[in-house]
Order: structure tokens, then sequence, then C-alpha cells
């Protein structure tokens, strides 16, 4: 009897303590749920460098070639036999100097005569138009003699300009190129006589690619290098609107002075244009990336030691690394094993002391 009682209480005993546990343990179920996070843990570890934004100059290198600022041909405006030409191949001529000039011929002759003709029908013109005023002269007579003075004045102007036609003048300041005639040829009208070239300013042409023709802008001073390796100054004074369309290149231009004529037209040379690049990081190229959108960007650290995609814009390429912008000012950026992280993941984070 005194068994049965025993066990009894052993039973009782259990019941009571399995009752008690599960209520304790129920409790604390549903009092304390631990908090939901976004980020996706990640014991992986990342080597970071600490990026401060700073200012760059960014220097963009156009391969161009010298040339002319004008090249005039000068054709014969009449025909006739060659008889002087005052310059040779070479030489330097200002605006108004004759380089080529035919045999006179009649010319000054036929000259003489369109002013006599002139004179003769203006004053008969101008006698009648006075009587005409004062009524004694016919309306019909002044109109008849208005016609012929047109006419001689027409003549004159004609003769006027065929004994111009003599002489081929220059039209600018520049430089003699080449002389197509000799003295004693019979040129024609519509015949060059010379070709001038004007080189100051010498013009110094290059085509820039589309991604790189908004860096770009009119006046911007540049510095350029001809094949002998002297750097003269410039800027640039044209910029094509329109794409070569089998390049999809833009001819840009840069002006510089050439008084002496000795920058040489058709020369290989280099533009170089410089500009400022605001709030720049300097990263190593290997570490942009693309995000599932096709961005271009880099993966940053943030402060609680998770990883950020940055969409960048990039400024310059060259051995030192890449210049983007479009970031915070100070950032940690991943430079090892941003490979393996992706946006959202918590990593552990140490400096990279070699980046």
């Amino acid at each position: 009897m005194r068994k049965k009682s025993i066990f009894s209480a052993a039973i009782i005993i259990i019941l009571i303590g399995v009752w008690v546990g599960s209520g304790y343990f129920s409790d604390e179920t549903e009092i304390k749920q631990p908090a939901k996070i976004d980020v996706k843990e990640n014991d992986f570890v990342v080597k970071y460098v600490e990026s401060n934004a700073s200012d760059f100059t960014d220097i963009f290198k156009i391969i161009g070639k010298t040339e002319p600022d004008s090249i005039v041909e000068l054709s014969m405006q009449t025909n006739g036999e060659v008889k002087n030409i005052f310059f040779k191949k070479g030489d330097s001529v200002l605006t108004g100097q004759t380089i080529c000039a035919l045999e006179a011929q009649n010319k000054y002759e036929l000259l003489e005569a369109a002013k006599a003709s002139l004179n003769d029908t203006k004053s008969k013109y101008e006698s009648q138009l006075s009587l005409s005023q004062k009524n004694f002269a016919s309306k019909n007579s002044l109109i008849s003699l208005k016609a012929d003075y047109e006419s001689a004045k027409a003549e004159y102007r004609k003769a006027e300009l065929n004994k111009e036609y003599l002489s081929v003048r220059a039209p600018i300041n520049g430089v003699i190129n080449d002389i197509n005639i000799e003295v004693g040829e019979l040129a024609e009208k519509g015949q060059i006589c010379a070709v001038l070239m004007d080189s100051n300013p010498i013009i110094v042409r290059g085509n820039v690619s589309e991604k790189n023709i908004s860096k770009l802008k009119i006046n911007s001073p540049t510095k350029v290098q001809l094949i002998g390796g002297s750097v003269l100054e410039g800027k640039i004074n044209y910029i094509s609107n329109i794409a070569d369309p089998d390049t999809r290149t833009f001819t840009v231009e840069v002006m510089i002075d050439n008084q002496d004529n000795q920058i040489k037209v058709g020369t290989t040379a280099e533009i170089f244009v410089s500009s400022l690049i605001k709030n720049s990081h300097l990263i190593p190229s290997s570490i942009l990336s693309l995000n599932d959108t096709g961005d271009i960007g880099v993966k940053i650290i943030s402060k609680d030691n998770i990883v950020e995609f940055i969409a960048v814009k990039v400024s310059n390429l060259n051995n030192e690394g890449a210049y983007v912008t479009d970031l915070p000012s100070t950032i940690r950026v991943i430079t090892v094993g941003q490979d393996y992280v992706t946006a959202g993941d918590l990593v552990n984070a140490v400096e990279d002391i070699n980046g």
C-alpha cells in the first residue's frame, strides 16, 4: 500500500513539472520574437580603401593635322597674252598686290573712248534736262537722251572692268603656293593664274569621337605640340555639329598664330585640351562593375559594413586608374572581394593597406 502511494506521488510531481515547464516556454516564445532585418548575413571578408574626393585636371589629346586658314585659286577674268608674273612660288603677298598681268591690247583705248562717249551723252542729257524743266524741250527727246546716257555709263563700266581684268590681284594676305601660267602664254578666261594660301593663323584640324565631343567647348584654350616637339598656345574655334556618317567622329579646329609662317601645312600635330573635373575619386579601374541594369559603378561599404552599389560617371581612364564622379565626398570602396558580394550583404571589412 505504501509503494502505491509513493508511485502515485511521483506521477503527480512529474505532471506538475511538465505543466509548469510547458507554460514557461510557451510564454517566452510569444514575448521574445527576433527582429527581422533586410541585411543578408555574410561572414565573407572584403578589403577596402577610404577615398576622398578631389579636383582633377583632365587632359584630352586629339591627333590632328595642320591646314591653312584659307586657300584661294586666282583665275583670269578675260582672255589675253600673259605679260608679267610679279611673284614666284613661296613669296608672301599683301591684299591688292598684282600677281599676274595680261597685255593691254586695246583695253586702254577702249576705256578712253567709252569715257569720252559718257562725257558727251552726259552733257547732252543735262542740257536737255535743263531746257525741259523750263518747258523749252520735249519730254520725248529727254527720254531718248537719258537712255543714251545710261547706255554710255554701262559701256564705260564694261571698259573699266576689262582694264581691271588685265591684272589678277591678291584678295587676301598670304603666300603664293603655286603659279600655273607662264609669261607669253595665251591665257583664257577662267584659267588659274596662281594659288594663294593664307596660313596665319594656321589651323590644326582633328576628329573627336562622339563619346568625348562633350568635353570640348568653343574658345577653350589648348596646347598644340608640333611634329618637331615645340608646344604652342591655341584655342578651339570650330566644333562640327554633324558627325561623319562613316567614322561617327566630329571635326574640331584649333587656331594658332603663325605670323612668320614657320609652321608648315600638312604636318602632324597633337592637340591637348585641359578641363577641370570637380569632386572626383581616383580608383583602380579593375574594381568597376556592372549592376543588373547595366550601369557602371563601384561597390562601397557603409558605416554598418553593409555593401552598397553606386552608379558612377567615368570621367577619365589612364595608367593611374579611373577618375569617377557622382559619389559622396568620402567613401570606403571595396578593392578586394567585390566580385563575391552583392548589395545588401553584411561583410567583415578590413582596410586594404596595399590599396
